[in-house]
């Protein structure tokens, strides 16, 4: 049951809940005696009813002898009452609101805190926009189920039984009349009930599709302007828009039928105890003061009827939706740490693949048995046209996936049973596509290193000679970034990345192409820079501008996902060699390049 799996995430939210519901009794227990001061006006004072003794003995000058007194005193305990059951309800709904936007924090935390744990596996098939709308918007339901059927129900239940025992000392023949309806509501929820969970699941899939539609949409906004596709862009959110719409107008379509047979319900419920309430009233059986108050009585019998028909849709949509949430929850990371990982004293570095292999999609390898060797301090690049399966190694060495088959060692130890936190604070990437975040360039700087000192910051943007473009800056090392920081240039990004490398320091060093957004001039200065930084640590650098392999000791070369050939620069260049033809290939760019900047420049 889906309350049961809140459970754990309404503790911070317990006693609010509890008092809430508390007060709403003690509200529903002032709703009780509300009706009473109508049927004092209507029999003692105006009709020919004899006043009670107990009530005489409190107040022996009420009705026909104190008129005005009388009257004064009936409106004030209106007043009264109502002015007392209207605070405690307010307090009530205080509290339960409370509680349900606790519950939702906590379910919103511990769901956000899950995705950032899950594997990358399950982010290459999940829509950033589907998982958004599970966290913002799905989580709400949390809300709604306690404040739209928990709480009601509790309440209801000692509603019932306070309203059922007084109506009975009225009159057990209208009692029985009133509850002949229960059936009926029972019929409603199990017959609308499963309907609206279909159409709540299927408006929310679309509501979640609409979001991230617009979501990836944006994302690409300079793309969809260069390639000027606003209308095609306006017209696929249109198209989704209105699934949406139509989909949310058949979920409200059966919602409203079913509170419209709720209401016809109680209506009939209600015509045939008047029908025959009035006839008692004719027999003097009743009272027309007691026919009122039983009348008020069965609108708040009725009342918490409905709440609970009412509220069995809020659990079937809030559940749909909850659903969705425990999805994610239920999802287990693909790359887990191992229950007895240890962590090694010290890092050399020395990293060992054997037999590795690899793939995204069953029946597609993008790895296949690959056997590599890395001594510690060692520097190697990999080179290979795209596609061939460079970045994936190095995903690999993070953990950031397992291999489908074969052993990844560090020092000797399989990575699987290393802490996967700790294995990670080992690595420095530096990734070709520089991801930057919306805050201050010193806390980007700073990621991989959050208690880093100010001096160490700037010593980091220096070797990785960003110094100068950050202090031209009007805040400097303050100016906030936009999203992903496209306030800055490629090359300005690209180095902001390589000096959070430098300030993190770690042991081992993977370089995604790190010059490739870099001009000439800074490209020099910063692989001497670079050249500083790799001495000790074990190095990758994934190459596909030569100038890079420089600084390499070896150079492994993959095709298709298979390493073909390795060798130091010299050996490889030395022999027919793949190494050998794509250096030729990139120098003959080169050259054709050179000679038509020079033909534009003689023009």
């Amino acid at each position: 049951m889906i309350v049961r799996r809140l459970l754990p995430y309404w503790r911070p939210a317990l006693w609010p809940t509890v008092w809430g519901i508390v007060l709403l009794v003690g509200a529903s227990g002032l709703e009780l005696v509300q009706p009473w001061p109508i049927k004092w006006l209507v029999d003692y004072m105006v009709g020919p009813q004899p006043v009670p003794g107990w009530f005489a003995r409190v107040w022996p000058a009420f009705g026909k002898e104190d008129t005005a007194r009388s009257l004064a005193a009936v409106c004030l305990a209106i007043f009264f009452l109502a002015l007392l059951h209207r605070g405690v309800t307010t307090c009530s709904q205080l509290l339960l609101i409370g509680a349900g936007g606790r519950l939702v924090r906590q379910l919103r935390c511990h769901i956000c805190d899950h995705l950032h744990r899950l594997s990358l596996k399950y982010h290459d098939r999940t829509k950033v926009g589907d998982s958004l709308y599970r966290v913002a918007y799905d989580t709400q339901a949390a809300q709604s189920l306690l404040s739209g059927a928990v709480a009601p129900a509790a309440g209801g239940v000692f509603i019932l039984m306070g309203i059922l025992i007084v109506m009975l000392q009225m009159d057990m023949l209208l009692t029985a009349i009133a509850l002949s309806i229960a059936p009926l509501f029972w019929l409603l929820i199990r017959g609308f009930g499963r309907l609206i969970e279909r159409r709540s699941a299927s408006y929310h899939q679309q509501e979640s599709s609409l979001l991230a539609n617009v979501q990836e949409s944006l994302s690409a906004i300079r793309a969809v302007q260069a390639f000027t596709q606003e209308s095609r862009a306006s017209q696929s959110f249109q198209g989704a828009a209105s699934r949406s719409f139509e989909l949310n107008q058949r979920l409200v379509l059966v919602q409203l039928a079913f509170s419209a047979c709720v209401g016809l319900a109680m209506a009939a419920g209600t015509a045939v105890v008047v029908w025959v309430g009035g006839q008692r009233v004719v027999q003097g059986q009743l009272t027309v003061g007691d026919i009122l108050v039983f009348l008020a009585y069965l609108g708040m019998l009725y009342s918490p009827m409905k709440a609970f028909s009412e509220g069995a849709g809020v659990v079937q949509s809030a559940s749909t939706q909850l659903k969705r949430v425990f999805e994610i929850v239920d999802t287990r990371p693909e790359v887990a740490e191992a229950p007895n990982a240890v962590q090694p004293a010290n890092v050399e570095g020395r990293l060992e693949l054997e037999d590795v292999d690899f793939e995204y999609e069953t029946g597609r390898p993008v790895l296949q048995n690959i056997n590599l060797h890395v001594a510690a301090g060692q520097v190697l690049a990999l080179v290979g046209r795209t596609g061939a399966g460079k970045s994936t190694l190095a995903s690999l060495l993070l953990r950031l996936y397992d291999p489908l088959r074969g052993t990844i060692r560090l020092d000797g130890h399989d990575l699987r049973e290393l802490p996967l936190s700790w294995l990670r604070q080992q690595v420095s990437i530096v990734l070709q596509d520089a991801i930057l975040f919306s805050t201050s360039i010193a806390e980007n700087i700073a990621y991989g290193r959050p208690d880093a000192s100010r001096e160490e910051i700037i010593e980091a943007a220096r070797q990785a000679r960003a110094d100068d473009f950050i202090r031209a800056l009007p805040d400097g090392y303050d100016s906030l970034l936009g999203e992903r920081g496209v306030n800055l240039s490629g090359g300005q990004r690209q180095r902001l990345s390589i000096a959070r490398a430098f300030l993190k320091n770690a042991p081992i060093l993977i370089f995604d192409e790190p010059t490739s957004a870099l001009d000439a001039h800074t490209e020099e200065a910063l692989l001497r820079s670079l050249a500083d930084l790799v001495r000790g640590r074990t190095t990758l650098i994934i190459a596909h501008r030569l100038s890079t392999v420089r600084i390499a000791d070896e150079i492994a070369v993959l095709e298709s996902g298979s390493i073909v050939e390795r060798g130091s620069p010299a050996e490889l260049l030395g022999r027919d060699s793949a190494y050998r033809r794509f250096h030729r290939s990139q120098a003959g760019l080169k050259s054709t390049a050179a000679q038509a900047a020079g033909a534009g420049d003689a023009g």
